[in-house]
C-alpha cells in the first residue's frame, strides 16, 4: 500500500531542478491581456447586440402609396399642371391633393445644384432616432418682403395618393399635357426647381432621401427633367420600436423638347417615374441568447490559449536549433557558479 500510495503516474520534476523563464513569463502576461481584451469585446458585442437584414417578398398587399413631396419651381403657379399617371390606364390631375402657393423663387441654403447627393444608407440608431411623423409646413410667410418682389416661383407640397404600380408623377404647364384652353407663354416657363422633400410613404421629416436638398437651374424653356425612382418597403426594428418606411434608389435623365413639338407628343417638365418593388427589407437589431454567448466565449478563448501555446513552443524549438540552446525561451541565465565537491 506505501507503494501505492508514492505510484504518481505524472512524475514531476522537483523544484529545486525547475528554472522560471523571464520571456516565458513575459509571454504568458501579454496572452492574458489578449484574453482580456477578447473577453471585452464579446461582452461588448452580446449586450451591443448586431444588425441584422432579411430580405424576403412583401407580405402585405396593398392598393395605394404616399407620394409626399415639397417643391419649389421657378415657374408661377397659374401656369403649372400636376398630374399622375400608371400602367393601369389611370389618369387624374392631383392639383387638390397638394397645396400651391406662389413665392419668389429661390434656392436655400445647403441645396446641392445640378450636382448627386452623396448617398449614404442610415444606420438603425439614426432611423429609429429620426423616424418622427410629422405634418408638411404650412405655407411660407413673405408678409415681410416689398410689393415690388417678383414672385415668379411657385412652392408645391403635400401628400398623393397613387396606386401602388409603375407610374408618373408630372409636372408641367398648362396647354403642353392635357386638352387646355389656356397656353402657357414661353416667356413663362422655367422648370428650374429644387426639391426640398421627396419621399413614400409615411412622411419623416427628418430621414433624408437621395433627392432632398437638390436643385437643377436651367434658362431652356424646352427642357425636361426625369427622375426615375424604385422603392423598397424598407422595416427597422429595435428594442420591440418598429418603423415602416421605403427606401428608393435614383437615376436621372436631362432632355431638351422645342416649344413647337410638344404639341407632337412629347412633354416639357419635370417627371418623377416611380414603381414599387415586390421585395421587402427588415433592418433589425438582434442579440444571441447567453447560453449560445458563453459556448461561443469559451471556444474563441480556448481556441487562443491552444494557438498561443503550439506557437510558443513553435518559436522555442525553432530558436534552439537554429541559434543553440541559450536562445531558448524558457533558458534562464541566473549567473549562478556551481560549487560542489570536484571543485
Amino acid at each position: 500500500m506505501s507503494g501505492l500510495r508514492s505510484f504518481d503516474a505524472f512524475p514531476k520534476t522537483e523544484d529545486r531542478h525547475v528554472k522560471k523563464s523571464s520571456k516565458g513569463g513575459l509571454s504568458s502576461i501579454f496572452t492574458y491581456l489578449f484574453l482580456a481584451f477578447i473577453a471585452w469585446s464579446e461582452f461588448g458585442s452580446f449586450f451591443g447586440g448586431y444588425v441584422d437584414q432579411q430580405y424576403g417578398v412583401a407580405s402585405n398587399v396593398r392598393e395605394t402609396a404616399q407620394i409626399n413631396m415639397d417643391l419649389f419651381v421657378h415657374t408661377q403657379c397659374k401656369w403649372l399642371n400636376v398630374f399622375a399617371t400608371d400602367i393601369t390606364g389611370d389618369r387624374k390631375m392631383v392639383q387638390k391633393e397638394l397645396s400651391f402657393e406662389d413665392m419668389p423663387f429661390y434656392i436655400p441654403y445647403g441645396t446641392s445644384v445640378n450636382n448627386r447627393n452623396e448617398i449614404q444608407t442610415p444606420g438603425l440608431d439614426e432611423i429609429l432616432s429620426e423616424a418622427i411623423p410629422a405634418k408638411f409646413r404650412e405655407k411660407l410667410d413673405f408678409s415681410a418682403l416689398s410689393e415690388n418682389q417678383d414672385f415668379d416661383g411657385c412652392h408645391i407640397f403635400g401628400s398623393i395618393p397613387v396606386n401602388m404600380v409603375r407610374g408618373d408623377l408630372v409636372i408641367t404647364v398648362r396647354g403642353f399635357s392635357l386638352s387646355d384652353f389656356q397656353r402657357t407663354p414661353p416667356e413663362a416657363i422655367n422648370f428650374s426647381h429644387v426639391f426640398n422633400e421627396l419621399s413614400f410613404g409615411d412622411f419623416y421629416p427628418y430621414i433624408d432621401n437621395p433627392l432632398d436638398r437638390a436643385g437643377r437651374l436651367t434658362n431652356d424653356p424646352g427642357m425636361s427633367y426625369r427622375y426615375h425612382t424604385s422603392v423598397v418597403p424598407t422595416t427597422y426594428r429595435k428594442l420591440g420600436a418598429e418603423v415602416y418606411t421605403n427606401q428608393y434608389s435614383l437615376g436621372e435623365t436631362e432632355s431638351t423638347v422645342p416649344i413647337h413639338q410638344v404639341r407632337r407628343g412629347s412633354v416639357a417638365g419635370i417627371t418623377l417615374s416611380y414603381d414599387f418593388e415586390a421585395l421587402s427589407i427588415t433592418v433589425s437589431d438582434e442579440r444571441i441568447s447567453f447560453w449560445q454567448f458563453i459556448v461561443r466565449l469559451v471556444a474563441i478563448l480556448s481556441f487562443i490559449v491552444y494557438i498561443v501555446s503550439w506557437t510558443f513552443r513553435f518559436t522555442d524549438k525553432l530558436l534552439v536549433v537554429s541559434l543553440g540552446p541559450r536562445w531558448s525561451l524558457r533558458y534562464q541565465n541566473d549567473n549562478r557558479q556551481n560549487s560542489g565537491i570536484l571543485e
